[in-house]
């Protein structure tokens, strides 16, 4: 639209200026052109000019939205791909992206869909690999800090997870009293995520996804990987059965949820600590559990945007 435009204002410019120029010829004299005929040239001249000077600044709009388009990627994401690295563990990343579901199984089975998608060999040669990889990067030489530790255990925690995912499935339905919610949302937050990548990869791979709902998609992927992030916190530091809203329906619970009741979890326990008559059991080192975990959870929330830059390059399958 901006390009026609420019065209028809150039194409009238010039068809004035013509007319203005052929009248100054046929009615001023000789004498009167040489005066009026400068003015009618500076006319069509400046005119013109103006035309180029509207091209020019939309092809310099042009040239600008290209290098835009071209480095789209924040600074430190740019650098960590010339790190070999960085690239080999997002090719580990996007290998475990593209293992399907075991055929026969769906999101209904006892073990979960991905149950013995791998073999006990694969797992196995996988978890080797991650650990070369984690190591890789945590000795990966750097002018500057491009990638944290806590951001590789975050990484690397996920990673085995979904390889033991896709290897034995999840058991935890399996025990004899009824896990907490912290272990099952663990769980649910990883089954969504390996079948949000599933249908992420399909529908990018069939066009059927723009720009815009693809960066949607990816917002529900991280809030998987921060409710798995944040629950794995909690059920690893701290203890792991403690009271939570068993009643409230998972597909609801976000990871804040999971905070608020862990903190509240703790808020009881300072109660009963000075109420003699209280018989309710605590580790006798839950003052220590509750401030490792709490220190843990304040360092994944802030490491959480910047492992958010870290997911969007994992995933994006160009």
């Amino acid at each position: 639209m901006d390009k026609a435009l420019n065209t028809i204002i150039i194409a009238t410019a010039t068809v004035i200026a013509w007319v203005l120029f052929i009248i100054g010829i046929r009615k001023l004299k000789v004498k009167k052109y040489r005066k009026y005929g400068l003015f009618m040239s500076t006319i069509l001249i400046v005119l013109g000019l103006s035309g180029c000077d509207i091209i020019s600044d939309k092809i310099t709009s042009e040239n600008n939205n290209s290098i835009q388009n071209t480095e789209y990627l924040p600074d430190r994401i740019q650098k960590l791909n010339k790190q070999i690295e960085w690239t080999n563990f997002v090719t580990f990343w996007q290998k475990l992206d593209f293992i399907k579901p075991n055929e026969g199984k769906d999101e209904f089975d006892l073990f979960g869909e991905y149950y013995s998608a791998i073999t006990t060999e694969d797992r196995e040669n996988f978890l080797n690999k991650l650990a070369v990889l984690i190591e890789s990067l945590k000795n990966m030489e750097m002018d500057e800090i491009l990638i944290t530790d806590i951001e590789i255990d975050l990484l690397e925690n996920i990673c085995q997870t979904r390889i033991e995912y896709m290897s034995s499935g999840f058991t935890s339905l399996l025990m004899r009293m009824m896990p907490p919610t912290t272990i099952t949302d663990k769980e649910n937050s990883i089954m969504d995520l390996e079948r949000k990548i599933d249908t992420l990869i399909e529908l990018r791979t069939d066009g059927k996804i723009n720009e815009a709902e693809y960066q949607d998609a990816l917002g529900i992927i991280k809030e998987d990987i921060k409710m798995y992030s944040i629950t794995d916190t909690i059920s690893t530091n701290y203890i792991y059965y403690y009271s939570s809203n068993l009643y409230s329906a998972s597909a609801n619970r976000t990871s804040e949820d999971h905070i608020n009741e862990f903190e509240d979890h703790y808020a009881t326990y300072l109660l009963n600590k000075v109420d003699a008559n209280s018989n309710t059991y605590y580790p006798e080192d839950l003052d220590k559990k509750y401030l490792e975990t709490k220190k843990t959870i304040e360092e994944i929330k802030v490491a959480l945007p910047n492992l958010n830059e870290l997911v969007e390059d994992l995933t994006r399958y160009d």
